[in-house]
């Protein structure tokens, strides 16, 4: 297994050797499989006038993880932020467009120096809380960077191929941790505030497009939140995430983590039958 690695990453050092990690996500997981429910009830779909853009994870029941991309616009080199009341979130369905709860906005908050790709995380106030199910919990931050080339999942609703269509059930794929090492031969820009996951197997898989934002996983606590990719969707190179450990203090001091009880939220909180949603029912 470990020659298998060493060969992989000595392919993957000569394809991408001076090149660096330029493309912007947009909605997809490439070569991913449908995700089952329960399987990743953290998951949501941030969307923007209701229309799915990006990826998101529950950390309570009142915030949202995502990327600071996903709730911003760069014009001209100067970003501006989204009017949070274009913005909402569908919760608790494995389906992007019907099923769970979709909550309004309050309010988002992105890393104070981000710019281009640096800094790209943030987090997303929710108008009403979320009330806890089997299809709805919230996932701990990590507190620590996973270990080298282990499997970590990644999951979303991006396209399934480079220009192919967005597909309605969650998917979801497995790759490979690579060390900052590797990174940094790779793309210098690349520090400790990144994780670089390589797709795992021989055909394509990966993010791209809308799974912006969305979760990397690693023994249920949530490690990374896709950013961008180097080359093509689905290409044999890595994709980039943003280090939640790297984040995890900034985070807690602009949501209520210190303070949330992620096993259980109050009566007042959203649940699919006060909630708004196209079918008045908590389908997955």
């Amino acid at each position: 297994m470990k020659s298998s690695i060493a060969t992989v990453l000595t392919l993957l050092l000569l394809a991408v050797q001076g090149k660096a990690f330029t493309s912007r996500l947009q909605p997809r997981i490439v070569g991913g499989r449908n995700a089952i429910p329960g399987q990743f009830p953290y998951a949501v779909s941030l969307r923007y006038n209701n229309v799915h853009i990006c990826g998101g994870s529950i950390i309570s029941a009142n915030y949202i993880l995502t990327a600071a991309h996903c709730v911003t616009t760069e014009i001209d080199g100067e970003v501006f932020d989204t009017a949070s009341r274009w913005l909402s979130i569908r919760a608790g369905s494995l389906h992007v467009g019907t099923g769970g709860v979709v909550v309004p906005v309050s309010e988002h908050t992105k890393f104070p120096s981000y710019f281009g790709n640096l800094g790209d995380i943030a987090v997303v106030r929710l108008a009403q809380s979320l009330n806890f199910t089997e299809q709805i919990r919230p996932i701990n931050l990590a507190q620590a960077e996973p270990p080298n080339f282990v499997s970590i999942a990644s999951a979303g609703w991006g396209r399934l191929s480079e220009d192919g269509p967005r597909p309605e059930i969650l998917q979801y794929t497995s790759m490979i941790s690579l060390s900052h090492n590797v990174c940094n031969i790779l793309n210098p820009l690349v520090d400790e505030s990144f994780l670089c996951l390589l797709p795992s197997r021989r055909n394509t898989n990966g993010v791209c497009n809308g799974d912006s934002g969305g979760p990397a996983v690693y023994n249920d606590r949530l490690v990374g939140v896709a950013n961008y990719i180097s080359e093509s969707c689905g290409a044999p190179h890595p994709d980039v995430f943003a280090n939640v450990a790297h984040y995890a203090n900034w985070i807690r001091e602009n949501s209520d983590l210190e303070n949330a009880d992620v096993a259980s939220s109050n009566s007042e909180n959203v649940n699919s039958e006060n909630s708004s949603t196209e079918n008045g029912n908590s389908e997955v």
